[in-house]
């Protein structure tokens, strides 16, 4: 975890276990006790953090991307500096502000090679469109190496995908899908061989979120799909919590368990 006193900002890297779920975050993920997560971190897998991602928006905590390469330069099999990136649309400003403010905005994407701009109905990442319409969208793609799918993700459900690329170039995509009433819209393209000059073990890019009404809406339907999941693996966190600790007593720790099952309960609509 990195946390900024100067920005005021908290940043959470999930912990390192290749493509499983990050479940040790989860309470905090549920609470939205962080401002960023960081998507793309080359020591852990970016399919699984996305995964738990898509499920702290599912439940109303508006995660916003980060990434970091976390190389540490005296490692003898240290990542180059770079491999994972944070993209920021800062409106042609290039000072440090402009930066923090348009990433505060969700205005990005994270990448470990490939390059993704996307725009639905003409609204960018970090910006807010109607819901209960259909939305034209437009992808472009651009890599130095391989990327197998692209894919349009609404609500953490894949709802349209296309083909990538074969080896380095660029590629558009255009189309149309159906918005639910809230919640999210999001671009990923991942897979492929990893070459030279990407280090990671795939490629990898990941848009942050366009809204659906307003930021941090959620869709009944969503909420209780990741309800569903999340409530189990806060109590295989909370196992972990008292197997470790022992008879230590942890009140505060254990007092955001209680408020993150209360949030999934309390606001898991009824079928």
């Amino acid at each position: 975890m990195v946390t900024s006193i100067q920005w005021g900002i908290q940043i959470r890297s999930p912990p390192e276990n290749a493509a499983n779920p990050p479940v040790l975050l989860v309470v905090d993920g549920i609470l939205g006790n962080m401002d960023w997560l960081e998507l793309a971190v080359l020591w852990t897998d970016e399919i699984g953090a996305s995964e738990m991602w898509y499920r702290f928006l599912n439940v109303g905590s508006p995660i916003l991307l980060a990434a970091g390469t976390d190389a540490m330069a005296n490692f003898y099999r240290t990542m180059p500096l770079g491999v994972s990136r944070l993209y920021v649309q800062t409106q042609g400003e290039t000072s440090m502000a402009a930066y923090m403010e348009a990433m505060k905005e969700g205005r990005s994407f994270v990448t470990t090679g490939p390059m993704l701009d996307f725009k639905l109905d003409g609204a960018a990442p970090g910006d807010v469109v109607s819901g209960e319409v259909s939305a034209r969208f437009e992808i472009d793609l651009a890599s130095a190496v391989s990327v197998d799918l692209v894919e349009v993700i609404v609500n953490g459900l894949v709802v349209w995908s296309g083909p990538g690329l074969d080896g380095a170039g660029s590629r558009t995509y255009e189309g149309s899908i159906d918005l639910p009433a809230a919640g999210w819209v999001a671009v990923r393209a991942r897979g492929g061989e990893t070459v030279w000059p990407a280090a990671d073990s795939y490629s990898f890019a990941h848009t942050s979120p366009v809204w659906i009404e307003s930021v941090g809406s959620v869709a009944a339907d969503a909420f209780r799909r990741a309800a569903e999941e999340l409530i189990p693996l806060v109590d295989a966190a909370e196992a972990r919590l008292r197997e470790s600790y022992g008879d230590v007593a942890t009140p505060r720790i254990l007092s955001d368990f209680e408020a993150a099952r209360a949030k999934l309960v309390g606001r898991m609509p009824r079928p």
